[in-house]
């Protein structure tokens, strides 16, 4: 199946305004971005793809765009020619099995860079792994809803979490899930295919949702029933200035604030079930 990347001019544009565009694609399904030298390169796949959506979108921001197709079969060349380690502090390091690094953080995890959001990259899996490098996984349960590459719960099995369970819609993402569990020996985590009513019935210590603003509010009710008393759920996928959206939905639900932080006006935050 083939995608379609667009590429977007940002040399005269203010710095922030990356952040609010991927914000905007993630909503019409846009699944990974990346931004080197003023231009932001955005992914979808072609049939989910609607150019005047598009259009509207960046007219209204007056950037100017290109459109190329890319088979599917050079896909991993593609994510290989641009894709880095990413370091998180001295805490961990996320690379691909053909980088040839010697990590000097605690932890390091080797994903195949494929199509799937969560290399570490972007603002928001770079504070989800900060706040997760925070706690004690020994014996927890934990859900990764929205999983992507798997990265956070590689992590937590990484940091003792014996009892894991990843989810994604996405079939692409469920398989490069499957595959890196396997390049890290993390047999403990369970990848599934499916949205929040494919969640099994049990409850968990801790969860991740790494996903969208809308997504996250329409699932956080059905995700709090999912969290033991005593458990925090920690949510990343949304600006700074949507934080307030996310905090209503949590307060309705139960879910009482612990903690804020930001990078590059992306928000993550921890939330707790009493």
């Amino acid at each position: 199946m083939n995608y379609i990347e667009v590429k977007a001019d940002l040399k005269t544009k203010k710095s922030e305004l990356g952040e609010i565009l991927i914000a905007f694609l993630a909503e019409q399904g846009f699944e990974s971005f990346s931004e080197e030298n003023n231009f932001l390169y955005a992914y979808i796949l072609e049939t989910n793809f609607n150019k005047e959506d598009l259009e509207q979108l960046f007219e209204n921001y007056d950037i100017s765009y290109s459109i190329k197709i890319i088979p599917q079969q050079n896909w991993n060349k593609e994510w290989e020619k641009n894709f880095e380690p990413t370091i998180i502090e001295d805490i961990l390091c996320i690379k691909a099995a053909f980088h040839d690094i010697n990590c000097k953080t605690k932890h390091t995890i080797i994903i195949e860079p494929k199509m799937s959001f969560g290399t570490g990259h972007h603002a928001t899996t770079w504070m989800m792994c900060k706040l997760i490098a925070d706690y004690e996984f020994t014996n927890k349960s934990v859900l990764d809803y929205g999983c992507g590459t798997g990265i956070l719960a590689i992590f937590s099995a990484i940091l003792g979490s014996q009892n894991i369970l990843a989810i994604d819609i996405d079939e692409w993402a469920y398989e490069n899930t499957k595959e890196n569990v396997s390049k890290n020996n993390t047999p403990q985590i369970k990848a599934i295919q499916g949205d929040v009513n494919s969640i099994p019935e049990q409850k968990f210590d801790f969860i991740f949702a790494n996903i969208n603003l809308n997504i996250l509010k329409k699932d956080i009710p059905r995700l709090a029933k999912h969290l033991n008393n005593n458990g925090e759920i920690f949510f990343s996928g949304f600006l700074n200035n949507e934080f307030i959206q996310i905090e209503k939905v949590c307060l309705e639900n139960g879910l009482s604030f612990v903690k804020e932080i930001q990078r590059d006006n992306w928000s993550a935050c921890i939330f707790k079930k009493f």
